[in-house]
């Protein structure tokens, strides 16, 4: 558990990804949409400048792509102006802790 960064009187439970830094992701599903929101904490634990975006179309084939990442958001937009509908998957590493030292 750690404390929530954004509202002190709440902490926050993570389970564990093993990789080569302290990450954390947000993953669901976009139906008919294209703002993906994040987590308001997501504000004091992630670098924005890391955060990287998996997107899965459902149901049929669409060029899907990250349009911006502004305000806690991400915007996914598709070549055709429809509105996505897919799975995501957005990665960011921590930026509240010491990088991690992989080898020593």
């Amino acid at each position: 558990e750690i404390q929530n960064p954004i509202d002190p009187s709440k902490r926050l439970t993570y389970g564990s990804l093993e990789g080569p830094e302290y990450g954390i992701y947000h993953r669901g599903r976009l139906n008919n949409e294209s703002e993906i929101i994040l987590p308001d904490y997501w504000t004091g634990l992630v670098d924005e400048n890391s955060i990287s975006v998996n997107l899965t179309p459902f149901g049929s084939y669409q060029n899907l792509f990250v349009d911006r990442v502004e305000n806690n958001s991400v915007f996914v937009a598709t070549s055709d102006n429809a509105l996505p509908n897919c799975y995501y998957i957005v990665y960011a590493e921590r930026k509240d802790i010491p990088k991690l030292v992989v080898e020593s």
